[in-house]
């Protein structure tokens, strides 16, 4: 699908030419962009930023006359599974796309949504797209802070038993946006380098800006991560505070009947002599006995707060 960039797009149809003027943006598949663009100068390096092969990360080069890099842009629904891999190349009056016919259709709807600014260029364009990318990104981070929120109070009324796979994926997902989020950064720092002269001042004032922005999500996210760690270490907490209470009521009670076990073994062994075996109260002495040592036991016990 090809586009004339003015003041919007406006679709062009696939016979038209170019006449090297016109602002021209091109979303297409990796095997269109072989049929078509093969004579390119930097073909093999465009070649390498294609989604025919597994694209792992953001990143920008400047050669001569253009810019060629990658976009990997998590599913803000599904970010840990669902990734759009995009291949772009940029001169200053070409922008060409490349995505797999699958995902060629999403990135269609993304590019005609892109609010433009005045005069747009192709630059312009380019720069728009990439705040397009994390326009709701913010509100996108704040929501997940607020399930944190959620998470936590739950969890100061009773531990939770899923806890741990839940507290694990928002993590997960806390990484791709922050893995995602670092490499924009660096993205944009090779912009502003601009070893090939290819932005304006203008223009590298707009990438700081936007930076500086993808560096604050980056902050967010890096916080969101560290507050999840702080929730599944209160679980723990929680969970050590249980376990050592059930320990210490068992080992209260284990410590309330040795005594009596004491006396059962002591009276156990059935030695021919023992006075006490044919004492007519014998029987009711042991119970007294036995009874007022769990009762010395547990006063102690309460005494000490271990009850």
């Amino acid at each position: 699908m090809r586009y004339l960039l003015g003041s919007s797009l406006s679709p062009l149809d696939e016979s038209c030419c170019s006449d090297g003027k016109a602002a021209i943006v091109e979303l297409i598949s990796p095997e269109e962009c072989v049929r078509k663009y093969a004579s390119l100068p930097h073909f093999p390096l465009l070649q390498r930023c294609m989604p025919t092969r597994q694209l792992e990360y953001c990143k920008a080069e400047l050669v001569s006359d253009c810019v060629i890099g990658t976009l990997v842009i998590p599913n803000k629904e599904n970010p840990s599974r669902d990734m759009l891999a995009v291949g772009y190349y940029m001169t200053r009056q070409t922008l060409i796309l490349i995505d797999s016919k699958r995902h060629l259709p999403a990135l269609q709807r993304m590019a005609e949504h892109v609010p433009l600014v005045m005069p747009a260029t192709i630059v312009h364009f380019f720069l728009d797209f990439l705040e397009y990318l994390i326009q709701d990104d913010m509100h996108y981070l704040q929501n997940f802070e607020k399930r944190l929120s959620v998470i936590e109070d739950a969890l100061l009324d009773k531990p939770l038993k899923n806890l741990p796979p839940t507290i694990l994926r928002a993590r997960r997902e806390l990484l791709v946006m922050n893995s995602y989020y670092l490499q924009i950064m660096d993205m944009t720092a090779v912009q502003l380098e601009n070893q090939n002269q290819f932005f304006t001042a203008e223009e590298l004032q707009i990438i700081s800006v936007f930076s500086n922005r993808i560096d604050r999500l980056y902050d967010h996210t890096q916080m969101l991560r560290e507050y999840a760690l702080q929730i599944r270490e209160m679980h723990q907490s929680q969970l050590d505070v249980r376990q050592n209470d059930t320990m210490r009521i068992l080992t209260v009670v284990t410590t309330i009947f040795f005594p009596l076990s004491l006396l059962t073994g002591w009276y156990g062994m059935n030695f021919q002599h023992m006075p006490e075996l044919k004492s007519p109260h014998g029987y009711l002495a042991i119970i007294v006995i036995s009874i007022a040592v769990i009762l010395a036991e547990m006063w102690y016990f309460k005494k000490k707060d271990w009850l």
